[in-house]
């Protein structure tokens, strides 16, 4: 549906398929290309924010599901690029917000001065331990420590 909506979009338009992309190659590919991106908020961002790439956060949800989240947040953000770098330097754009006439002047701002996003960006992947061991070996550690401490398991 997609590929047929913008077929005659006056610029090329690159999709990639999750299905025919199976180590995100293609997408990281993407991500590092383009010069802004809107994206739905959750992992998305902390992608784009690897790929230095600034970004605009649009999300919306059923009326139901938004009277209960708004109950139950304790935080003014939902990014996880604003939560871990402590700014709030992506916009967002959530519930009665997700509106294109608001979220396209946003995109504007954001690809005429990234600066600040992009620092909250570098200091968000420096914290999440950019340049140092893989993910999947910190969270080993980390569970093989908490074993240790109880005393169920070897430690390191």
């Amino acid at each position: 549906l997609l590929r047929e909506r913008t077929a005659d979009w006056p610029k090329p338009l690159h999709l990639v398929d999750p299905s025919e992309d199976a180590d995100g190659a293609d997408k990281r590919a993407a991500f590092a290309a383009a010069d802004v991106a809107l994206a739905a908020s959750g992992t998305v961002s902390l992608e784009l924010a690897a790929a230095d790439t600034p970004m605009v956060i649009a999300y919306d949800m059923a009326w139901l599901t938004r009277q209960i989240l708004r109950r139950m947040l304790r935080v003014d953000t939902v990014t996880l690029v604003n939560l871990d770098s402590e700014t709030r330097a992506v916009p967002e754009f959530l519930d009665e917000n997700c509106r294109p006439d608001l979220i396209a002047p946003s995109l504007l701002q954001v690809l005429a001065a990234p600066d600040a996003q992009r620092e909250a960006a570098r200091l968000t992947m420096d914290r999440l331990g950019r340049g140092g061991p893989a993910p999947g070996l910190l969270a080993a550690r980390a569970v093989l420590d908490g074993l240790a401490e109880n005393g169920e398991g070897p430690s390191r």
